[in-house]
């Protein structure tokens, strides 16, 4: 999975979160005036997401882990 980090049509910084197959996954809610304050909302979610948990389809709780990299769109 791959972090996008690009500039929108109001020249915010905002991010998006992509799967191997270029599917948009997640995609910041908010735009920064600053990149700085991007990158580091995303170095927040790796952290928080570092070893997610999650629900199996049978309601059981369990660990995953991820290999997150981030990517700058130029």
């Amino acid at each position: 999975m791959v972090f996008h980090i690009y500039q929108d049509i109001r020249n915010e910084w905002r991010w998006y979160l992509s799967a191997p197959n270029g599917a948009k996954l997640a995609i910041a809610v908010e735009g920064y005036k600053r990149r700085g304050d991007c990158v580091l909302a995303i170095k927040r979610m790796r952290e928080a997401v570092a070893a997610p948990m999650f629900y199996d389809n049978f309601g059981s709780l369990a660990d995953a882990t991820s290999g997150v990299r981030l990517a700058v769109a130029s």
